[in-house]
């Protein structure tokens, strides 16, 4: 049921933002499979594969392109929609690098002792990624990225964090 909802809203939002597509107001259309929970910080006890998708709309702040995107788990874990900031720079012609900063709102649990589950300890949480690729072509780029979501351990609650590991595919207007 949590994988159908989130799985709806991930087309809702494509679908709205088509109209941006010929526009001009996106910046790029990146998408990947990730592998959940999976990372040097906080890995382990959820599992399975996210969807993942991610717009850069052409709109900056701070030298950066605001974005949105979201992360649909397939094993019916916790999946996560996120918004903020992405910087992107190009190096040595073909190498891609990036970061993003900015917040996620999550399905998980947020502190209910579930022991096969992390333990968010809030519904919103902070976003930070970092991707480095290569260009396929001037318009396309290879990435591996790695996310990471957390309160940072700035509130008292529980933090079990999640990161998430993959390869996504990136386009540009």
């Amino acid at each position: 049921m949590v994988l159908y909802s989130m799985t709806r809203i991930l087309i809702i939002i494509h679908l709205l933002f088509i109209p941006l597509y010929s526009d001009g107001s996106l910046y790029a259309l990146k998408g990947g499979l990730l592998a959940h929970s999976t990372g040097p910080v906080s890995s382990g006890k959820e599992e399975g594969v996210d969807i993942h998708m991610e717009l850069l709309f052409n709109q900056k702040f701070l030298s950066a392109y605001l974005s949105l995107g979201a992360n649909v788990n397939l094993n019916g874990d916790t999946s996560f929609l996120y918004t903020g900031l992405t910087w992107e720079s190009r190096f040595l012609k073909d190498i891609h690098l990036g970061a993003f900063v900015g917040f996620a709102v999550h399905n998980g649990e947020i502190d209910s002792n579930k022991e096969d589950k992390r333990q968010f300890g809030m519904r919103i949480l902070f976003r930070t990624a970092l991707d480095i690729g290569y260009y396929l072509r001037d318009d396309v780029s290879l990435n591996f990225m790695y996310e990471h979501y957390s309160h940072a351990g700035l509130f008292i609650t529980r933090n079990q964090g999640n990161d998430n590991v993959g390869l996504r595919l990136s386009y540009y207007f």
